[in-house]
């Protein structure tokens, strides 16, 4: 049965031996134990991992391939006070990243520089320029941050005058292989034997840092007292990984768990100054992250102001920094505004240009997008046609790309398949870049849909709401609330857990906000009731005659705090006509 929203709802089957298992073993709820078996956790030890979020269960650092020789060369670096240099990404991972290691230096007593490249001007990834620049200014060694990993021709370069480069990276291997340099940090290069593969860029400089500073003090002789408490900096490492969707599982999960609370106490200025702007006060949460601190960070990258939110992060004073952070506050309304014309743009090209009904992949170019806000657009559009989506700006004969895409199509392998159009391409699954000349935009867009006609069948193109288990609304109380917030923090691959509820009666149903798009309803069967509230939801609601129908509804539990009152209640998500009026 297709939702209201046009959706249509699967329940997760979780192994009744595997839920059964796992509260006898932890003594823990059979609601959280069914969602661990949704997550793919079935062991009582990786449930135990999960739930414990426990420091010293963290992987060895010198698991990964490559950290030996990247510790031993940075080692030497500090020893012989040679100038080195960080080169990040512009997004709020590489940002993160880039901060990460300059704490961790300025906290070493070690003189450290950084190499941002500007958006517009320079495009993502490494350039000749840049590295040559960076040996001019006096650096033997240049550090990578959630980059490099197809910088193979710039560090040819760097090789050739001089520059040792280390490249860290959580990005795909590209075609022509590794970088040929002193050594490559990044699990998913081939035969790295790393535990957990899905650290962000942040991740990786974490655990360069970790096993640096454990060189420093095992083999270098420094006493314990010279090294940093890398813990003071899990704010930035869970800044950056949240903010890059990186899966919250494993030691992701570990570390954002302890990274919320030091977020929260955080005496970083840049972080102060951030939370002020942003409104954020008391508790923080992936939420929190993703829509209101994230989102800022990333606008000045996308505005080609990336340096500012370097700067922010990295302040040492509290005045600059709120100086700094209401710039940035400033640049990210400018965003939001350029990013609705641009939207508006798309969605005009859509109507006039593309035929939803043979086209599998969306692929627009024009001159009037904005390269800083394509991605997130290509993101609104694939939310609302949910089809994979590439937005291209054009200039002067040549185009930046940028595609979002959904859970049975591969963007980065599909990219693989069209790169002979591409200048350059990089990216995941979900997310891919890249650059094109302008007149072969048009062969490429044919190529993409190919590959979208091999690969994705009309269901594929019909969202589908995931859901963890059916909840009868009656027992759906504060005490529920709590030990479900045992799977905190919530976010990829470990979402805020959704639950459905049958044969609801609507009561009280009455529409909010300026545009009367919102409801607030209270949620009725038997003697059971809830109040609820789903935003966006109204024209949906509105297809329900309260007097006459029951309906199935999808919702998220919350507390809702007010004038000092906390009250459960309902988040809806989705919402269709009950088959059963049981």
């Amino acid at each position: 049965m297709i939702s209201l929203l046009h959706k249509t709802w699967r329940v997760f089957e979780s192994s009744p031996d595997s839920v059964n298992a796992l509260v006898k073993e932890l003594g823990i709820s059979p609601v959280v134990a069914g969602l661990l078996v949704n997550r793919n956790v079935t062991s009582a030890s990786e449930a135990r991992y999960f739930l414990d979020s426990d420091l010293t269960k963290l992987h060895d650092p010198f698991l990964m391939t490559g950290m030996r020789k990247a510790v031993d060369r940075v080692v030497r670096s500090i020893e012989a006070k040679e100038k080195i240099t960080v080169f990040c990404d512009y997004d709020v991972d590489g940002v993160s990243s880039a901060a990460f290691l300059i704490h961790f230096f300025r906290d070493l007593g070690v003189a450290i520089d950084y190499y941002l490249p500007e958006r517009m001007a320079e495009g993502y990834g490494l350039n000749a320029d840049a590295v040559r620049k960076i040996r001019a200014a006096g650096s033997s060694l240049m550090i990578t941050a959630d980059c490099g990993i197809t910088g193979n021709h710039e560090v040819e370069i760097a090789n050739s005058i001089g520059l040792d480069v280390i490249v860290t990276d959580h990005h795909q291997v590209g075609q022509d292989g590794l970088p040929d340099c002193v050594a490559v940090l990044n699990p998913h290069q081939p035969g790295c034997q790393y535990p957990y593969r899905f650290l962000s860029g942040v991740g990786i400089v974490f655990k360069l840092a970790t096993a640096v500073r454990s060189a420093l003090h095992h083999q270098a002789g420094w006493e314990k007292s010279r090294l940093p408490n890398l813990k003071r900096h899990l704010d930035l490492f869970t800044l950056g990984t949240v903010a890059d969707v990186a899966p919250l599982t494993g030691e992701n999960h570990i570390l954002c768990s302890h990274g919320l609370g030091v977020m929260e106490e955080s005496a970083k200025p840049g972080l102060v100054a951030l939370k002020s702007v942003a409104k954020v006060d008391g508790k923080i949460n992936a939420q929190t992250i993703g829509f209101g601190l994230g989102p800022r960070l990333n606008a000045a990258g996308r505005m080609g102001k990336a340096d500012a939110g370097l700067h922010l992060l990295t302040s040492t004073s509290l005045e600059e920094a709120m100086a700094m952070a209401t710039g940035i506050d400033e640049i990210n309304t400018e965003r939001k505004e350029i990013q609705k014309l641009t939207q508006e743009e798309a969605e005009y090209m859509i109507d006039r240009e593309v035929d939803l009904e043979k086209e599998r992949v969306i692929v627009l170019a024009s001159d009037n997008f904005h390269a800083g806000v394509i991605g997130i657009v290509a993101s609104r559009i694939v939310e609302k046609y949910f089809r994979p989506t590439v937005l291209i700006a054009l200039a002067d004969g040549v185009g930046k790309g940028s595609g979002r895409s959904i859970p049975k199509f591969n963007l980065f392998k599909a990219f693989t398949q069209c790169s002979k159009y591409f200048i350059q391409f990089g990216g995941h699954a979900y997310a891919a870049g890249l650059s094109i000349e302008e007149n072969k935009v048009a062969e490429f867009r044919q190529a993409i849909n190919e590959v979208g006609h091999c690969f994705l069948k009309e269901e594929d193109l019909v969202p589908e709401l995931k859901i963890d288990a059916c909840l009868g609304i009656e027992k759906i109380n504060r005490s529920l609330f709590k030990t479900i917030h045992q799977m905190e923090p919530f976010g990829a691959e470990n979402p805020v857990p959704v639950f459905m509820a049958r044969g609801v009666r609507i009561q009280n149903l009455k529409t909010m906000g300026k545009e009367e798009n919102h409801v607030r309803f209270r949620a009725a069967k038997g003697n059971a009731r809830i109040d609820a509230i789903g935003f966006g939801m109204a024209d949906a609601v509105a297809m329900i005659d309260p007097a006459v129908d029951t309906v199935d509804i999808a919702f998220e539990i919350h507390i809702n705090t007010w004038n000092g009152q906390n009250k459960v209640e309902l988040r809806l998500l989705d919402i269709r006509h009950s088959e059963n009026n049981d």
